[in-house]
């Protein structure tokens, strides 16, 4: 009994009918729609069919003989001259065919499928011969333009004006198709080459993206995405784009350690765990991927076992530069600054180390001597690694100016920074800090001629700058700096956002409220301004319902922030939802893990449901994160009470 499924097929004599069915439809379309239809024949009928037999049965000088005798009665059908180039060029007689190609386009420009064909045939026989190519252009060209829908024809348009040079005109060509064909996953792919060519590669992602919509296993689009989600540190997406890759090879280990990887840099720390731990359960010799398991435990500060693997990895090849780095960044991380700075000093050991991972070892070697109160020697390991690759080392000088801050050196603050500002006199960082030292030294005028400078290089230098007076809380100059730009960029939400920061910072709090509550109906997504305002107001104990759903919004938004996290978890908090200020406030700390506030946060969850061993075990751990003088203060009146409370128990 045949299956159900069995795939149908004609017989071969249902074929051949149907074939001279089709045949006696060309007859009728050749001879009953030309100008010249009335002086056919049935003999042209006749001939005309039999020439088409043999050139189907490959009798191609029969063939020929046949529709030429068609061909010289009916001297003017064009339809009929075109048929006849075609058997020729079935004939493999190009000479002819060319010939009759010509002159039928010649007669009748107009004719599509003619001018298509010659454009073709003279593209086949040009070689590398520039005029032959842009002869054949122009006819390809020409049928381009009678039929907009041939994507075939529009493409060799296309692409015979890349190859010669002529980008601009290519993309016009280009568009055109995808107006016609916005689908289209090629025509999509080659558009988005061609914009990166022309200098508008910022153009070309929606291409690439919509040519991965319509094939999600296009390799070629995928790859170029992948290159851009890296570049704009969009690694969820980098992710994304793969799965259909590895859905389709899910045995290849390269592309699965690959997404893993990207999982890592965006912050998806548990998803990266399992990525990595699975490539390692199928390939225990997998080191890379041990490596990265270790730095996505680390992340998840499990430290115990990311320490387990690094001392592995490192049995096998104590001198990998790359798990040295990363396990001395995961003691730094774990506060074991001895032990850190151990393996900084081995990986300044490892011979041939790369420049960049010399002046990482560096900086975290001056770092430790920061942490550990040893100013002097930490100013000294950070001033000489202050430029890197023409670039200021942001940490580095960090490093030294808290240095020179510790002692109250600022006019040494001053003089270190002065050669970077001559050489980066554009730079947000290093001009905001100067701007700052200037202050603390009492040099107001100068500082005050140094931020109008920053001023006319645009919003990222005003809001730098004016970060430095709130820092040193010169709130005045700040609010006027900042007005003052918002004049010349009336629209611009970054120092709108920042306005409003120096207002809440300075104390004019509804002044801050009604600037966040502009820039919302503005923008009611801007996730910023959610934070800010959701926070400040669970901070004041007022509107707290609102501000949990927009510190709601702005979670969904950016998971990973651990600032965001953290102030749901106070509101939270505020509301006396304990258990959800609980569960916010640990994600926070496992986000900041060095926030002296979010530890502070979760102190008092615990405070509140009278656990006052791990409310102070918090505590302490805030104090040593280098809370501001302010909360410092609050933080030691919080521990002296609940030891109070804690010593009154016990009596």
């Amino acid at each position: 009994m045949p299956s159900r499924l069995q795939v149908f097929r004609f017989p071969s004599d249902t074929m051949q009918a149907m074939k001279k069915f089709l045949l006696l439809a060309s007859v009728v379309l050749i001879f009953c729609s030309t100008a010249a239809a009335q002086d056919a024949t049935s003999d042209d009928h006749y001939d005309f069919i039999l020439a088409k037999l043999a050139a189907q049965d490959g009798r191609y000088d029969e063939a020929v003989a046949r529709i030429d005798k068609v061909a010289a009665r009916n001297p003017k059908n064009p339809v009929l001259q075109f048929e006849r180039a075609m058997i020729l060029i079935d004939a493999s007689r190009p000479d002819a065919a060319e010939a009759a190609l010509r002159e039928v386009a010649s007669a009748h420009p107009d004719f599509y499928d003619a001018q298509r064909v010659l454009g073709r045939l003279l593209l086949d026989r040009a070689s590398n011969d520039r005029a032959k190519i842009d002869e054949a252009l122009s006819h390809l060209q020409t049928a381009f333009r009678l039929n907009p829908d041939d994507i075939g024809t529009g493409m060799a348009v296309a692409q015979i004006l890349l190859s010669t040079g002529r980008t601009a005109d290519a993309e016009k060509t280009l568009a055109t198709l995808l107006e016609r064909a916005p689908d289209q996953r090629t025509l999509n792919y080659t558009y988005a080459q061609v914009l990166t060519k022309l200098g508008r590669g910022d153009e070309s992602r929606q291409y690439l993206e919509r040519a991965v919509q319509v094939d999600p296993t296009f390799g070629p689009a995928i790859l170029q995405l992948i290159d851009i989600y890296q570049k704009e540190n969009e690694w969820q997406k980098a992710a994304e784009i793969m799965q259909p890759l590895i859905n389709d090879d899910p045995m290849n280990l390269d592309l699965r350690r690959q997404q893993a990887f990207f999982y890592l840099r965006g912050g998806m720390t548990e998803k990266a765990r399992g990525a990595f731990k699975s490539l390692v359960e199928a390939d225990p010799k997998d080191t890379r991927s041990q490596f990265y398991l270790a730095e996505a435990l680390n992340d998840l500060e499990q430290f115990e076992e990311a320490d387990k693997i690094y001392r592995g990895l490192l049995a096998k090849s104590p001198s990998d530069p790359d798990v040295l780095a990363s396990y001395g960044l995961s003691q730094i991380g774990q506060r074991k600054y001895d032990d850190a700075a151990k393996t900084f000093r081995l990986l300044l050991g490892v011979s041939d180390l790369p420049d960049n991972l010399q002046v990482l070892a560096k900086t975290q070697l001056a770092y430790i001597d920061l942490q550990k109160g040893n100013y002097d020697v930490a100013l000294s390991g950070a001033k000489s690694i202050l430029i890197f690759r023409d670039k200021p080392n942001n940490q580095a000088v960090n490093i030294a100016l808290d240095a020179l801050k510790k002692q109250k050196r600022y006019s040494d603050a001053i003089a270190l920074l002065q050669p970077l500002v001559d050489n980066f006199a554009a730079d947000p960082f290093v001009n905001a800090r100067y701007v700052e030292m200037l202050i603390r030294a009492g040099a107001g005028d100068r500082a005050k001629m140094a931020a109008a400078t920053q001023a006319k290089f645009g919003t990222k230098n005003a809001v730098a700058t004016a970060e430095a007076y709130i820092q040193t809380e010169q709130y005045e100059p700040a609010v006027t700096m900042l007005r003052e730009a918002l004049k010349k960029t009336p629209d611009d939400l970054d120092l709108q956002f920042e306005l409003g920061s120096a207002f809440e910072r300075s104390g004019d709090k509804k002044s801050a409220e009604r600037l966040f509550l502009d820039i919302l109906n503005k923008r009611p997504d801007h996730a910023a301004t959610l934070n800010y305002l959701g926070y400040m107001w669970a901070e004041s104990g007022v509107n707290l319902d609102r501000a949990a759903e927009m510190l709601n919004r702005a979670v969904k938004q950016e998971p990973k922030n651990g600032a965001y996290v953290d102030s749901l978890g106070w509101v939270y908090y505020q509301q006396g939802k304990l258990d959800l200020a609980e569960k916010y406030l640990t994600d926070a700390a496992h986000l900041l893990p060095r926030d002296a506030t979010v530890q502070e946060h979760l102190g008092d969850v615990f405070a509140k449901r009278g656990d006052v061993h791990r409310a102070l075990d918090l505590y302490r751990a805030a104090l040593t994160l280098e809370p501001d003088a302010k909360d410092e203060a609050k933080l030691k009146n919080k521990i002296v009470e609940l030891e109070r409370r804690q010593a009154a128990a016990q009596r």
